[in-house]
């Protein structure tokens, strides 16, 4: 599989989700199909089916990019997200919080997928695909490279 590297990942993703394409963030390097598997977060409002997890939002890509796959305890974010005529904005400021902020990654990869997929479901805000799925290409991203940070929870 194709692994780029962009020098403005969040606006590389930001022109690709415009364009109709979804993302999955994880710290594993994946060679192959995505496999379907319950969420760690149990209390999905879509409920905790196997899957494979999608979003169209590139902040949020880029946050499990660099907490999924490792165990970072419990995770918690904001960072809704508008698409209008065409541009990407976040009306509320983006924040993002893991439980253990020691363990998480220094790298992680975004999956990208075209959202049109036969087969994939939206819920929520979420894609999901119940069958393997294997990525268009990903985009690498650094700790260094998301621009907001990630704080310890309760602090």
């Amino acid at each position: 599989m194709l692994i780029v590297g962009e020098e403005n990942v969040t606006e590389a993703l930001e022109e690709l989700a415009v364009k109709g394409f979804c993302f999955h963030g994880s710290s594993r390097k994946i060679e192959e199909k995505l496999v379907p598997q319950l969420a760690s977060d149990e209390n999905k409002e879509s409920g905790n089916r196997k899957a494979v997890y999608m979003t169209n939002n590139p902040l949020l890509a880029e946050f499990t990019a660099l907490c999924g796959g490792v165990d970072v305890g419990k995770r918690k974010n904001i960072c809704y997200m508008k698409i209008e005529d065409g541009k990407i904005s976040y009306p509320e400021k983006p924040y993002f919080a893991v439980e253990k902020i020691e363990r998480v990654a220094e790298e992680g990869y975004v999956y990208v997928f075209d959202k049109r997929t036969p087969g994939f479901e939206e819920i929520n805000e979420e894609i999901l695909s119940y069958e393997p799925v294997e990525p268009i290409f990903a985009i690498k991203i650094k700790k260094t490279d998301f621009k907001y940070p990630i704080s310890k929870i309760g602090e």
